[in-house]
């Protein structure tokens, strides 16, 4: 049997280079999200800073039915992230959270959404 999949990557340009570097902020973000969709936190979140030469923070947490990581990058005031699960969610509601989250719009985004199975 195969598993049910269900994954939005949504990439995000001309965010703050104050919101993309505010570990405590993403890590309430990667703490919240997964509630925001139905999900529940097993692991995490981890968070990690990026080298100087690409600076920016990346985590990332497991949910129950999968991850959802995020990668920041103030160099060029993007962020790119990924959102799978092999439990169905709200995607809408998932991309409406992130853009809030990054402070964007719809025109700042790029967004792909994949179900299957």
């Amino acid at each position: 049997m195969t598993a049910q999949r269900y994954h939005i990557l949504i990439d995000v340009a001309g965010v703050s280079k104050e919101v993309l570097s505010e570990r405590e902020g993403l890590e309430k973000f990667l703490n919240d999200l997964p509630g925001i969709i139905g999900m529940h936190v097993l692991k995490g979140p981890v968070i990690a800073e990026g080298i100087p030469e690409n600076p920016g923070l990346s985590g990332f947490v497991i949910i129950d039915y999968s991850h959802i990581s995020i990668h920041t990058f103030t160099n060029s005031d993007e962020a790119l992230v990924d959102i799978f699960s092999c439990k169905p969610y709200e995607q809408d509601v998932a991309k409406k959270a992130v853009l809030d989250y990054f402070r964007i719009d719809d025109a700042s985004a790029k967004i792909q959404q994949v179900s299957w199975g």
